[in-house]
């Protein structure tokens, strides 16, 4: 099967984290594909795209009218309003252009009403809409909204000219969602953020720094707005916002003028975000495969080289060399959602010496003296014990 730009689907399950697998379209048997997704034009100009996971429904302007989750019988857009709704801020701050976004910035702008709709996939791997929105004279946003057969999450790729004059871009989501506060990951962890302005110190924290995501959650179920490149976040009540573009006119004229490529999507999920799996899915999103031709088989590896198992809220986020001899491979771990975890690592490697090190990779203890680290199988396999957000360093020499 291949996708409207050309390129080739194939499904690919089971993939080992660090790890490879070898796939040849041409030895693909044909299947049924379990809750294949869908696109489907609807009268007055409505368009259904469709899984074993949701039903979204997408307007005329290319706003999401409807979000259905099927697992739950639950809608998530409230009666009256819309998601993927793009704002246009006038963004004139009083000192620092390039750096300063006001509050009262807030208050002045337009919708982004007007768009072309249409079909470009049908499914059944993936189903998904192309939209056109005019920005303005010089400026326009072209999006692809896309929806697999593998997964409830709405991926929205952008591709923006971008010629604009202290303006800010914005997409806002509001979902029927209700919460004090919402959760945004920092490095390593994450922070949590009030989603009213009941005080001044509230009103000050309007905008939010994150990374990957922010989340949404009330008791039972929550939606995920995850980024790749973009970590200006604001929740004002049930509604979500990302800041994708501005335009600063000091202390470069220039600034982000021109052709922009940038994707965010929306996952919904059961349980409230510590009970989620955000984190794994933001990664994902982040972290997509990679797909390399291969000229023989004997390249792959049965398993990788570095395998953690045993606590879904710890993530093995890095392995490189180690920067002071070259003679190691640091594998850096933390725990992401604030709680205590036991994980087991594992490796394929022959282990010479496990040291325990701190984030600038001085030694600090070895495998068999540090706190909370135990040798299960040695000397593939070790136990080690976290804390909540804490990041754990291993060397491994060999």
């Amino acid at each position: 099967m291949r996708a409207s730009d050309g390129a080739a689907l194939v499904p690919v399950s089971n993939v080992p984290g660090l790890g490879v697998q070898l796939v040849d379209p041409r030895l693909q048997p044909p299947h049924v594909i379990a809750g294949a997704a869908s696109a489907t034009e609807g009268p007055g100009g409505v368009y259904v795209l469709e899984n074993g996971f949701v039903r979204v429904t997408v307007n005329a302007k290319g706003q999401i009218a409807s979000l259905y989750a099927k697992d739950e019988q639950r809608e998530l857009v409230p009666e009256g309003e819309v998601a993927n709704f793009f704002e246009l801020y006038d963004d004139a701050p009083l000192y620092w252009d390039a750096w300063d976004i006001e509050i009262y910035a807030q208050e002045k702008y337009r919708p982004l009403d007007g768009a072309d709709v249409s079909i470009a996939d049908r499914g059944p791997l993936v189903a998904s809409l192309a939209v056109r929105v005019p920005i303005s004279g010089s400026s326009v946003l072209t999006q692809t909204i896309s929806l697999s057969s593998l997964s409830p999450r709405l991926e929205f790729g952008c591709d923006v000219d971008w010629h604009e004059n202290r303006k800010c871009l914005k997409v806002s989501f509001t979902w029927d969602i209700h919460s004090d506060v919402a959760t945004y990951e920092t490095q390593y962890g994450v922070v949590q953020r009030p989603t009213h302005r009941n005080t001044t110190w509230d009103m000050a924290k309007f905008e939010v720094c994150a990374h990957k995501f922010a989340d949404l959650s009330e008791f039972g179920y929550g939606v995920a707005l995850i980024n790749d490149c973009k970590y200006g976040h604001s929740t004002l009540g049930n509604t979500m916002a990302l800041t994708l573009l501005r335009a600063p006119k000091s202390p470069d004229e220039y600034c982000d003028m021109g052709r922009h490529q940038f994707r965010y999507a929306v996952y919904p999920h059961s349980g409230t975000f510590s009970e989620s799996n955000v984190v794994r899915e933001a990664y994902q999103f982040n972290v997509p495969l990679l797909q390399l031709p291969a000229a023989s088989t004997h390249i792959f590896h049965d398993h990788p080289f570095f395998s953690l198992s045993g606590a879904r809220n710890v993530v093995l986020d890095a392995v490189k060399v180690a920067e002071d001899d070259g003679q190691g491979y640091i594998v850096r771990m933390y725990e992401a959602y604030g709680g205590h975890a036991r994980a087991t690592l594992t490796t394929q490697l022959p282990v010479a010496e496990v040291t325990k090190v701190n984030i600038l990779e001085e030694p600090m203890d070895s495998a068999n003296k540090a706190p909370g680290i135990r040798w299960l199988e040695y000397p593939r396999s070790l136990q080690v014990q976290f804390k909540p957000f804490e990041v754990v360093s291993l060397k491994f020499t060999f």
